[in-house]
């Protein structure tokens, strides 16, 4: 009922509706649950469920590993430091505008999962820094990835430090994602015949 339903009471199926508003969950044991109350509430109309989903963009990934303390320590401070720098090279050099791409640096090993919400904390040895380039063409996304590649690679924390080294694990650091997509329906349709938005081919082999 959470999964991909915008009702966590009503979820609508071709055919009718389930209610479970009055439903009662009772832990049998510690692998088997009862679930008594809930209804089937069944539709005049025919339905079918469609889902669809779109291109996104382009997206091309670098990865980098620090192991530096120093830049460990201050992993996030770093990455939001080469997003920002990245990000206004891309603007100037590109032509593209500020609705044209992203840029992120995922911290693979600090909050890569949950992100902001996040509440548990450690200090590893070691972290993974995955650029995300994200754009509307193909060609922009590796044209922005290559600007990454540098800062990923050579980025120092302030500009009174010498500059680091860090490593990339393939050679070319770019990697080509391709298309990527997001989910952009989830929609119950009414028909009123069950093939009037299908067709039916017959291949006799």
């Amino acid at each position: 009922m959470l999964y991909e339903n915008a009702d966590p009471y009503l979820l609508h199926e071709p055919g009718g509706t389930l209610d479970v508003t009055e439903a009662r969950y009772t832990a049998l044991d510690d692998t088997r649950v009862s679930v008594t109350g809930s209804v089937w509430r069944e539709s005049n109309d025919y339905t079918v469920k469609l889902e669809g989903a779109r291109v996104a963009g382009y997206q091309t990934v670098v990865l980098a590993t620090l192991r530096d303390p120093h830049y460990v320590a201050h992993a996030q401070a770093w990455a939001d430091d080469i997003v920002a720098k990245c990000t206004a090279k891309a603007l100037d050099r590109t032509g593209a505008s500020a609705d044209d791409f992203t840029v992120e640096i995922r911290m693979i090993g600090q909050n890569s999962v949950l992100g902001a919400l996040e509440t548990k904390t450690g200090t590893p040895v070691e972290i993974g820094a995955l650029g995300l380039v994200t754009a509307k063409t193909h060609a922009l996304a590796a044209e922005i990835g290559k600007l990454l590649n540098p800062y990923l690679l050579h980025h120092p924390l302030t500009v009174e430090e010498e500059v680091p080294t860090f490593a990339f694990p393939f050679s070319p650091a770019e990697i080509d994602r391709g298309a990527v997509y997001e989910f952009c329906l989830n929609h119950v349709m009414r028909l009123n015949d069950p093939m009037e938005a299908f067709t039916l081919e017959v291949v006799n082999a």
